[in-house]
């Protein structure tokens, strides 16, 4: 199920709830306050992977320059 991010215009709350693709233009309750005076905000994409995070520290290759 992909995930949405909303925010609660009234006490200005971000929130994300894991809907079904029929469910995500449903009006969705704030968290924080309980208002259904919400809206679905556009973040960042998250493909599945491995994060650089999570993965092995891999040493820095040397940047070469045309100076040098």
């Amino acid at each position: 199920m992909p995930m949405y991010q909303f925010a609660c215009r009234d006490c200005g709350q971000g929130f994300e709830k894991k809907l079904r693709m029929s469910q995500a233009s449903e009006q969705q309750d704030c968290p924080g306050c309980g208002s259904e005076n919400t809206q679905k905000v556009f973040g960042a994409v998250a493909i599945g992977g491995v994060s650089r995070s999570s993965s092995p520290s891999l040493p820095a290759r040397p940047v070469s320059s045309p100076f040098s």
